[in-house]
């Protein structure tokens, strides 16, 4: 063993001439050990300016009516999809996700500040939102400067930016759902302290100042406690008058005593909040940081911030629970009325988490594909093997599905001021959306994290972050059983909820066999179910899975390319439903035209290296 390792080591050391040539061998062994560390047949990053609108072939199908003589849209989309694709932008997103927030309850000498530190990213991110992106002000445009707003256009900002960074998605959805909460409900005191007005103004400033001294504000929301959760009727902070001698109602000031499970945001300038009212209910409060109008300004002491709350994902976002201890606050809306005046900003926020999971679900699969494309295994691409195509093309028709449900939703936001039909999709659709896409976005981000196998389970890409994040839509602004109920509720109340439903499904009625025969049997399962709310709740979800599938393949009929939708109804009405795996299309799928589609060559990037050269393996 000794004369072996001596042998190497000449060799290595150039003593040894084994070739009988004048060259020494220590130039093999250094070309050998270069071999080794030498870095092949890794996928490159993302190219640096990729536009996330551009390379979105579903998306701006999606969108492409809305834009329809609106140049001023179009020009906003392609900025901010070249603003969210970047690297630079990447390298920010990567920097608030890695410096997590710091609550300071205290200042150095003991003063009561209740404050949340954010790293300077998180702010480059919220900035880009606020003022670049308009992502909480754009669908309100009119109320603001008279030009005509979309939530289309909206919409599908909020898909970019989550792709992008998702945590700072949570304080601008709750301010752009905050406005027509505000627009309905706020007194002429209200309106001349000026909540609305700053909400609907596109500047973001995080300083912890009061609104007087703000042009732009930014609105949390402040729901569940600890003994109730979704079940806010359960609620135990209560709300006593200011001044005994005051009329109380809308607009009046109230103390307020209790506690918030997850008041999230903690850093905006005012929350929306429930609390009861004696007999009468529950109510909706404004419960600001700082006591608009006083004068010298004064910090709400009463608002006072626990902790923060460790949570799996949405980590550039604090999320935090809080006492209320004689919390200064002020009722919007009417007295015992609160759950329905919230419930506007519920409605609202609903429809971003469908967009938002919907973007999620693109970006894993602009990630896989990228991956795959480039990754070579068993002499050939990955993405060529027809066991990855049908992965890959199953995940696609998924994501493509989730994205025209989404943008359908928000066209309903679009015309139900106008469009008593609208309203009424709406009212059932947003729900329906919500549990269904909600539900889908966990699942196909592991199967994309699988595509791209041990680089997807690191913590340096960034599919560990999707991954983590994939769940929260669907708990956020009430979990599946919630939702489910929410349908019921929706068709009991009114069931033109369901006809209107059951006419959109109906539309691509005759373009498929399959497709007509599942539009047919999910209108008797139905029409079965929701004839009895209570007894009904046992097929809540099957029904409700049923109709958001008949919805989505009705829409792509209508919309998407033949390949798309007939694998699409080949796979998801076959009687199995969508399942939870991926890769079981039909042998007969076009799956290049679908792999194509959502792939496009300037999202696809090349090497400037050495994966041309890639070895074989996986």
């Amino acid at each position: 063993m000794l004369r072996v390792q001596a042998l190497h080591r000449h060799l290595c050391l150039g003593r040894v001439d084994v070739s009988g040539s004048s060259s020494s061998l220590s130039s093999v062994c250094s070309r050998s050990t270069s071999a080794r560390l030498d870095v092949m047949n890794q996928p490159p990053p993302l190219p640096t300016q990729l536009n996330l609108f551009e390379t979105d072939v579903a998306l701006k199908c999606a969108v492409e009516r809305t834009l329809d003589g609106r140049e001023w849209a179009r020009e906003h989309l392609n900025r901010i999809g070249a603003l969210t694709g970047n690297a630079e932008s990447a390298a920010i997103a990567d920097a608030a996700n890695n410096h997590p927030p710091i609550l300071h309850t205290h200042d150095r000498v003991g003063n009561r500040i209740d404050r949340v530190e954010f790293h300077p990213a998180y702010h480059d991110i919220m900035r880009l939102g606020i003022e670049a992106a308009q992502a909480p002000t754009l669908a309100w445009r009119s109320a603001r400067d008279g030009t005509h707003g979309s939530h289309i256009v909206r919409s599908a900002v909020t898909y970019m930016l989550y792709q992008l960074e998702p945590g700072t998605q949570c304080p601008q959805t709750m301010t752009f759902a905050a406005a027509p909460v505000f627009m309905k409900n706020q007194t002429p005191k209200q309106a001349e302290t000026g909540w609305l007005q700053k909400i609907l103004e596109p500047v973001y400033d995080s300083r912890d100042v009061p609104i007087d001294d703000k042009e732009g504000i930014t609105i949390g929301m402040s729901m569940t406690e600890r003994q109730g959760g979704s079940d806010v009727r359960a609620n135990v902070t209560f709300a006593t008058p200011w001044d005994t001698a005051q009329k109380d109602g809308a607009g009046a000031v109230y103390r307020l005593n209790g506690h918030k499970w997850f008041t999230s945001a903690p850093m905006s300038d005012a929350f929306l909040t429930l609390a009861q009212c004696g007999d009468e209910g529950l109510s909706c409060f404004i419960v600001p940081r700082w006591i608009p109008n006083s004068n010298p300004p004064q910090r709400n002491s009463g608002l006072i911030f626990n902790r923060l709350k460790s949570k799996i994902g949405d980590r550039a976002n604090a999320s935090s629970e809080v006492e209320y201890r004689d919390a200064w606050a002020e009722m919007l809306g009417p007295k015992g009325r609160g759950i329905q005046t919230i419930l506007t900003m519920v409605h609202h926020t609903r429809l971003d988490c469908i967009v938002m999971s919907a973007g999620l679900m693109r970006r894993c699969v602009l990630e896989a594909l990228h991956h795959t494309h480039h990754r070579k295994t068993f002499g050939k691409r990955l993405q060529d093997s027809l066991i990855m195509k049908n992965v890959l093309a199953d995940l696609v028709i998924e994501s493509e599905a989730a994205t025209a449900l989404a943008f359908r939703v928000a066209e309903t936001f679009d015309a139900q001021p106008n469009d008593e039909g609208e309203a009424l999709l709406g009212r059932i659709a947003t729900p329906l959306a919500k549990y269904f896409v909600c539900k889908r976005a966990p699942q196909l981000a592991y199967e994309a994290m699988e595509c791209l196998g041990g680089n997807g389970y690191i913590e340096d890409g960034i599919m560990a972050r999707l991954f983590r994040q994939a769940p929260l839509n669907a708990i956020w602004e009430g979990s599946g059983n919630v939702i489910c109920l929410d349908v019921l509720r929706a068709a009991s109340k009114d069931m033109r909820t369901v006809e209107a439903l059951l006419q959109e499904i109906n539309l691509a009625k005759g373009m498929h066999d399959a497709f007509d025969a599942y539009a047919d049997s999910v209108s008797r399962r139905a029409a079965s179910v929701f004839s009895d709310p209570v007894g009904g709740q046992a097929e809540a979800r099957a029904v409700v899975v049923a109709l958001a599938v008949a919805l989505q393949g009705s829409l792509l009929l209508r919309r998407a390319p033949t390949a798309v939708a007939h694998a699409f109804c080949a796979s998801r009405l076959n009687g199995q439903g969508p399942g939870t795996e991926y890769g079981l299309l039909p042998p007969d799928t076009d799956f290049d035209t679908i792999l194509a589609r959502a792939l496009p060559s300037s999202a696809i990037g090349e090497h400037q290296h050495n994966t041309a050269r890639g070895r074989d393996g996986a």
